[in-house]
């Protein structure tokens, strides 16, 4: 499979087709499922990096943070499930979403869990926010930064211990549906194990040949991860053989 296609704004603007707006520099989960689920589908293209200080990108896009997917004239999509709704339209197969209705919607349920506002990332996100304001910016994201993200997360310090539950009861939902299986749901791989392997990329973190990003967000991960429950081993198996046999390395960041 081919690299992914970084081009700048006015590129993206003229192409036709799929346009991804993703975060810079970090392998955010959501930009990072988004792309790696229009690469399994076969579905070309390009990428636009979104910077904190990229206003005529958000203007295009109408949105303040990515991923954004804009597809041809229609409206961008920055939600997961929005996204991935597209793409079942425009790149039908392979299909990522379990064909038996008790499947669909568990794992659609299970997707929220991970990705959706207040679960398992989310709530990793306000651990992050809070260790780096606590320390001054020393473990956790640096301080700007943890303050920016509070404004955007919600954050209250009223929050962290709920936030840490919460991360350590969306691991255990996550391993116990895995099991020993390769995949959430059998020999077919679906959305949920693209999430789930994005995700745990920020708990167990691949090198930097693999995975390249600023140091200091490196350092929140890592600092990070040692405040919260730690991701099972069967989880990290998985999402080292998601990028073994379906996803991109190195990453595109």
């Amino acid at each position: 499979m081919e690299a992914t296609k970084l081009v700048d704004l006015e590129t993206a603007r003229d192409a036709q087709g799929l346009r991804l707006v993703v975060v810079a520099n970090i392998p955010s989960p959501w930009s990072e499922a988004a792309k790696g689920i229009f690469r399994i589908k076969g579905v070309p293209f390009v990428a636009v990096r979104l910077g904190p200080g990229d206003g005529e990108i958000r203007k295009w896009t109408r949105a303040r943070n990515a991923p954004v997917a804009m597809y041809e004239k229609e409206p961008g999509r920055t939600g997961w499930a929005d996204i991935l709704e597209l793409a079942e339209r425009i790149g039908p197969f392979p299909s990522l979403v379990p064909k038996e209705p008790a499947d669909r919607v568990k794992m659609f349920g299970l997707s929220h869990e991970l990705m959706g506002e207040g679960g398992l990332l989310w709530s990793s996100r306000l651990v992050s926010i809070d260790i780096g304001l606590e320390s001054g910016g020393e473990r956790g994201f640096p301080e700007p930064v943890a303050g920016y993200l509070g404004g955007r997360y919600g954050y209250s310090k009223l929050r962290i211990a709920q936030a840490r539950a919460r991360v350590a009861e969306g691991f255990q939902l996550l391993a116990d549906a895995l099991g020993d299986r390769a995949y959430y749901f059998g020999d077919s791989v679906t959305a949920l194990d693209v999430y789930s392997a994005a995700a745990v990329n920020l708990f167990a973190l691949l090198p930097d040949e693999q995975c390249p990003m600023w140091a200091p967000i490196r350092n929140a991960f890592e600092s990070t991860k040692d405040e919260v429950a730690p991701v099972p081993a069967s989880l990290v198996a998985h999402r080292d053989r998601m990028y073994e046999r379906h996803l991109e390395l190195p990453m595109a960041l």
